[in-house]
């Protein structure tokens, strides 16, 4: 009989006399960890970021004059001198966001699955918070302004949006 004709038995490969274990059985394989340490990486940019854009508006004393490209990133500055007054408590705000993060970026990398979900929540309402900083900034005709907050935008997504994925669950367990 030719082997393309009819239906034929295969016997498994490698495993000595007899058929071997069934299909699934056995050990299942171990999930990567990678994908925690790449979210726990995104997280730590963010941190620095943070640390980066309040260090450059607390030092010498001249506050959020200092440096107007970066201080329209810090957080809360885009809701206006009534809400913010003279800028120090969007410095103290985003000095408190990037400890935040720091403390809970180390905890996605020791892979504690809740800080994965805290970090995802607290980066879609900061998310939330450069979009409407980006088009008021727009709006009030500061569009060569808006690099900083768009490069702000884009880190915390970018960090949100791996945290919640599948494979980063995966590597928690």
């Amino acid at each position: 009989m030719h082997p393309n004709q009819g239906w034929q038995v295969q016997q498994p490969q490698g495993h000595g006399p007899g058929y071997g274990p069934a299909p699934g059985w056995g050990q299942p394989l171990r999930p990567s960890v990678a994908p925690a340490f790449l979210a726990g990486g995104l997280w730590l940019l963010v941190a620095v970021l943070c640390f980066v854009l309040a260090g450059l508006n607390s030092a010498d004393g001249k506050g959020i004059r200092q440096t107007p490209e970066a201080a329209v990133a810090l957080l809360g500055l885009a809701f206006g001198r009534g809400f913010i007054a003279n800028g120090d408590p969007a410095i103290v705000a985003t000095y408190v966001a990037g400890g935040v993060v720091l403390l809970l970026a180390a905890l996605v990398i020791a892979r504690l699955g809740f800080a994965r979900w805290i970090l995802a929540a607290l980066g879609f309402l900061v998310v939330a918070y450069y979009v409407f900083a980006v088009v008021r900034l727009t709006i009030d005709h500061g569009g060569t302004l808006i690099i900083v907050p768009g490069v702000a935008l884009m880190l915390w997504l970018a960090a949100s949006m791996v945290s919640v994925l599948p494979p980063v669950g995966r590597a928690m367990r």
